[in-house]
């Protein structure tokens, strides 16, 4: 699992402009802002040390959450925002078409159509009322506007596999 994690990762990092080193426990992500170091620290949870204003800060964060945690660190503007979490629980597929139901499968459904047309299809940003959906290199962004959960990624072909077979028990 948390070689999937770090290359999704390294496919994220693309889009937010961030370059990447890999070594043998672990892979730096390095912009004009961020330098960040990600290492599996066992089965379940990752060390991450990040620059915070001419310092670092090292946190564990466990598999579940790496997601969210790593998108808000690659989204800061500056090196003087510190990333905090809360106890939320990251957004499931099942969960997004049990919740967005009607969007989820325009969503879903769009990006099919447009991958249609373009097969070489790198980014693309879509949103319900109640969520932001980015296709970028093949994964699918999740992040709840309201922060009821915390974002989450997966693959766009495993998601459109598990809502045929939800759309089949339904």
């Amino acid at each position: 699992m948390s070689g999937t994690i770090i290359e999704n990762l390294k496919i994220l990092s693309e889009n937010f402009k961030l370059s990447f080193d890999t070594f043998s426990h672990s892979v730096i992500f390095v912009n004009e802002v961020n330098k960040i170091r990600i290492q599996n620290e066992n089965e379940s949870s990752f060390r991450i040390t990040y620059n915070l204003h001419f310092a670092e800060k090292t946190v564990l964060v466990s598999d579940e959450v790496i997601y969210h945690f790593c998108l808000n660190l690659f989204k800061r503007k500056n090196d003087t925002i510190e990333v905090l979490f809360s106890a939320h629980k990251p957004i499931e597929i099942d969960e997004w078409f049990k919740i967005d139901e009607e969007n989820s499968l325009d969503i879903i459904t769009a990006i099919q159509n447009e991958l249609k047309y373009n097969y070489k299809l790198k980014y693309l940003f879509l949103e319900s009322e109640r969520f932001e959906i980015t296709y970028f290199n093949s994964l699918l962004i999740i992040e709840d506007k309201q922060e009821e959960y915390f974002s989450n990624v997966f693959n766009f072909r495993n998601s459109c596999e598990k809502l045929g077979n939800l759309k089949q028990t339904i």
